[in-house]
């Protein structure tokens, strides 16, 4: 019985200081680079796939209900796809999104945070590109308009309200729609970024 009232207690005390903490609120610019690839369980032993560099860039927000805790959105344009080749393409997948992630962030001390959400994904453009004669190709009907992913990163704050973020998305959805694919891709990528806070401190 001491137990659970030491619990309940316990409980009562955090969500009393959620309640009454001041939110802080923050804004700010970011933008960088992709490392990206695709991963399919069914390419067959025959296709190679690589990594693509693409960029990303956008505008965050977020409410820190506590100090060490936060709700971000961030509203991003970004690039993923693969380069790939099998016996009958040599040829990259250049997709274009608008990505909307809803992370929450844990900040135990000052300067870093890791975070973790879902990331919504829409495609607005997708074009395929010949690595032998250089012609393009739309591609846009292969693939899905909607794409979903895990993120998972760490970030630094940095003097001169600079942010640095290093994170990795996982697809969680196949991007392709198997028009033109057997097996369903999916997108993965590892995303480096460099931010300015214009509002908090964080």
């Amino acid at each position: 019985m001491k137990k659970n009232s030491l619990m309940a207690l316990s409980v009562s005390m955090l969500f009393a200081a959620t309640l009454t903490a001041q939110p802080q609120l923050g804004a700010g610019v970011k933008g960088g680079i992709n490392l990206a690839t695709q991963s399919t369980t069914g390419a067959g032993e025959n296709v190679a796939v690589r990594q693509l560099l693409g960029f990303n860039a956008g505008v965050y927000a977020n409410v820190f209900v506590m100090d060490f805790l936060a709700v971000q959105p961030e509203l991003m344009v970004s690039t993923r796809g693969s380069d790939w080749d099998d016996p009958y393409y040599n040829v990259k997948d250049l997709l274009t999104y608008i990505d909307l992630p809803l992370l929450v962030k844990f900040q135990p001390i000052e300067y870093a945070n890791i975070h973790v959400g879902p990331q919504f994904g829409y495609l607005v453009a997708a074009k395929q590109e010949d690595k032998d004669d250089g012609d393009i190709i739309d591609i846009k009907e292969w693939y899905n308009s909607l794409d979903l992913g895990l993120v998972i990163g760490a970030e630094a704050n940095l003097p001169f309200r600079i942010n640095f973020t290093i994170r990795y998305v996982i697809g969680l959805i196949s991007a392709t729609n198997d028009v033109e694919y057997i097996d369903p891709w999916r997108n993965n990528f590892l995303q480096f970024s460099l931010g300015y806070r214009i509002i908090g401190d964080k």
